[in-house]
């Protein structure tokens, strides 16, 4: 298991891991789109909608993460 010095290093590990998700799953969307054919039942629509709501999920659950640590990092003068 992995420890962390503080809670801002992990709140920051878990906003580049919400990112990396992210660009895993574009990376796979692609790869999915290229290989995958069109087909009259939607099977191809469905996965890459599945992906789409996974993206969006991944993008508001980093900003929850992302404000809480600005709101626990006190601001530089």
């Amino acid at each position: 298991m992995t420890s962390y010095a503080s809670k801002e290093h992990f709140l920051q590990a878990q906003v580049e891991s919400f990112a990396n998700a992210k660009r895993m799953l574009k990376k796979y969307k692609i790869k999915i789109a290229d290989e995958i054919l069109p087909d009259f039942r939607g099977d191809r629509d469905k996965v890459l909608e599945g992906i789409d709501e996974s993206l969006r999920y991944l993008e508001i659950e980093r900003k929850k993460v992302k404000s809480e640590l600005n709101k626990s990092v006190p601001p530089k003068i």
